[in-house]
């Protein structure tokens, strides 16, 4: 894990501080960081982080008698790994205590953005006042090297200089861990980096001009959360360069292991280095909020030359990101037939049928053959034992612009809990009953397609059996992909050919449809993951009940998302997090998290994940020490988020509120 690796770095080589060098004033770690400085965070202050944290009900929680095995548990794990991770340690995480005197800044940096393997860390302490407990853990450190086995010796840049531990290889490990550190003036710096902590040294005099500070997207995203904040200091500030820290990460696990397609280098082929950018600030416990974000993503428009004939904001598969704002206020306060006892609801502006278009570069690339894309669908319409569907003329033209996802947790909790409900506005009843025929046509045919009729209306549940997923391949893009079905041919042979062989040698698993359920309701086009979540919505609008816009708590979130600027809104989000997490929570407690299919078990499988396909994560923390769900339930606020499109990006503002 990129992160772990970050954090044992840093905090191994802070507790090795000896060295002396000149006194600089203490300067702001974005004039010390590189331009090429990928992720960023920072605080003024940890003990007023540590203090206002503890303020809200989160810190509450996290100090609750009942969370204290568990709590224990994940810091002995916590200290386990950064021990293991190259024994620089020695010491325990309380050893920090009493050494910041200001700001706290950690920063992955790519050295030279041209060679991808290369990855650095760096931590910048502000010791201001604190010079003596800084000189109180060197003897400690010095004898905790010793015990190592790590020679130290000493580098020099300019005058200063740097103190340096070279940790012995461990098995398997064919280069050594280095820990470069100095102290000037009141500022320790730590890298693991011999490049780039020369390079901070030469920006102490702070008239460098290759610094963070003079990075655009990150002047950018720091000026627009400032002037939001009005004079109010945050607590945690951040900034991240996605497509770049995602390829220093990646170095810092020893390169890409996946063998398959590279979908990072795809991506980054397909427009979307456009956002340049995104960062923020962060605040708990305010007046209104437990805890409130602002973040801005920095993605200008395209500079184009005067020789460009494009129109377009952006290049290729980027152009799919359009998010209009909206044209009045509320548009998107939850309809009448919004399940009041949701978990989350997201409600957004999309222009569907220009992001069909558009992601054409894109599945050509994952493919792997140009053109495939509108073979594909070609082939749906042409092809004499499939359901000859047009693709434009029987759903895409009858598409709107809008996206409505509500979500909830079936209990008792299993793998499978978490239900998700999509639903595509449809531009009138005309398109409505045109889509249902469309659907029937897709599906009548189709062996894996259940016809179900639930208080008179028909819904077609789709279930991948293992036995057809075998043998069955198959595209699915999001919001059509139903609509491909499970026995229509490629449209070439060659495709087919590719597509085989491809799948083969590199091991992956087929792209195949999930269980989904479908319909056409209330004019929107109805996809679901179980059959039951659109029963219920159909139930719930024949019993004529109060929607989710008279629910106390949304009320509450709404209200104080519009003091917060929420207006003319692209994005709408709300969240009851005692429900949404639920699922996430009790499959972590009964060890099984790794499997469940929920989207935060998703997101931790792919980020802390095997390298290996189709081998399940190891859930690392054990989970039975937690506490009965309903015990902390009452930490658990509502929350929400809005997001703004603009010219330069998208901003986003949101966060939690008290439970009451």
């Amino acid at each position: 894990m990129a992160f772990s690796r970050f954090v044992a770095s840093l905090i191994s080589a802070t507790l090795i501080v000896s060295a002396l060098g000149r006194s600089w004033a203490v300067q702001p770690s974005e004039h010390l960081l590189p331009g090429t400085t990928k992720g960023f965070i920072s605080t003024h202050d940890v003990e007023e982080v540590r203090k206002k944290f503890n303020e809200t009900q989160l810190g509450e929680m996290v100090a609750d008698p009942l969370m204290e095995p568990f709590i224990e548990d994940v810091k002995k794990q916590i200290g386990a790994k950064l021990e293991k991770a190259g024994k620089r340690l020695g010491l325990k995480w309380a050893d920090l205590e009493g050494v910041y005197g200001g700001e706290v800044a950690a920063a992955m940096v790519q050295p030279d953005p041209k060679d991808k393997m290369s990855h650095a860390t760096v931590l910048i302490v502000d010791i201001t006042g604190k010079r003596k407990e800084a000189e109180a853990l060197l003897k400690k450190v010095e004898d905790n090297q010793k015990i190592n086995r790590a020679p130290k010796s000493a580098i020099k840049e300019g005058a200063v200089e740097i103190t340096v531990y070279t940790q012995p290889l461990a098995a398997g490990e064919k280069v050594h861990d280095r820990s470069y550190f100095f102290i000037s003036g009141d500022q320790l710096i730590v890298a693991d980096h011999e490049a780039t902590i020369r390079g901070i040294v030469k920006r102490l005099d702070g008239k460098a001009k290759d610094t963070l500070a003079e990075v655009v997207a990150f002047t950018e995203t720091q000026k627009r959360a400032a002037a939001a904040a009005n004079g109010t200091r945050h607590h945690v500030r951040w900034f991240i360069e996605p497509f770049g820290y995602a390829e220093a990460s990646r170095a810092a696990q020893g390169g890409k292991k996946k063998r398959g397609t590279d979908l990072l280098k795809i991506v980054q082929t397909q427009g979307f280095t456009a956002i340049q950018g995104l960062g923020g600030h962060l605040f708990f416990a305010t007046e209104q909020m437990e805890v409130l974000h602002r973040t801005f993503v920095y993605a200008p428009a395209v500079k184009r030359s005067p020789n460009d004939k494009s129109q377009d904001k952006y290049n290729l598969a980027m152009r799919m990101l359009d998010f209009p704002n909206s044209a009045k206020l509320n548009a998107h306060e939850p309809p009448a037939w919004t399940l009041p006892d949701v978990a989350t609801y997201l409600s957004f502006n999309w222009k569907m049928k220009e992001a069909f278009d558009y992601s054409e570069t894109l599945v050509d690339s994952v493919i792997g053959d140009k053109g495939a894309f509108k073979e594909i669908w070609l082939s749906l319409k042409n092809d004499p034992n499939g359901p000859q569907i047009d693709i434009y003329k029987d759903l895409l033209n009858h598409l709107g612009t809008h996206v409505t996802l509500l979500s909830d947790v079936k209990l008792p909790v299993d793998l499978k809990s978490e239900r998700l409900l999509t639903l595509i506005d449809l531009k009138n009843p005309e398109s409505a009953a045109a889509v249902a025929k469309t659907v029937q046509k897709a599906f009548e045919k189709d062996p894996q397609a259940k016809r179900r009729t639930y208080k008179g209306q028909i819904i077609w549940e789709i279930t991948q059996e293992d036995s057809l997923a075998e043998e069955d391949t198959q595209l699915n893009i999001e919001g059509v992909g139903a609509f491909v079905s499970a026995e229509a041919p490629p449209a070439k042979d060659v495709v087919q050919e590719k597509a085989a062989a491809k799948a083969k040698e590199e091991a992956e698993e087929e792209a195949r449809l999930p269980n989904m359920a479908i319909t056409v309701f209330l004019d929107h086009l109805i996809i679901a993951t179980h059959v039951d979540f659109i029963q219920d919505f159909i139930a719930n609008q024949a019993a004529g009940g109060p929607g989710l816009a008279q629910a106390n708590d949304y009320q509450r979130v709404r209200a104080e998302l519009v003091k917060q600027g929420s207006k003319l809104d692209s994005f709408l989000f709300f969240s009851r997090t005692d429900e949404s997490y639920r699922a996430t929570y009790e499959l972590l407690k009964q060890n099984r998290l790794p499997e469940a299919e929920t989207i935060l078990a998703r997101l931790l499988n792919s980020a802390f994940g095997p390298k290996e396909e189709g081998v399940v994560r190891k859930q690392e923390i054990d989970g039975a020490k937690l506490p009965n769900f309903e015990q902390i339930q009452k930490y658990l606020g509502p929350g929400g988020l809005y997001v703004q499109s603009e010219d330069e990006g998208w901003w986003l503002v949101g966060g939690l509120l008290k439970k009451q």
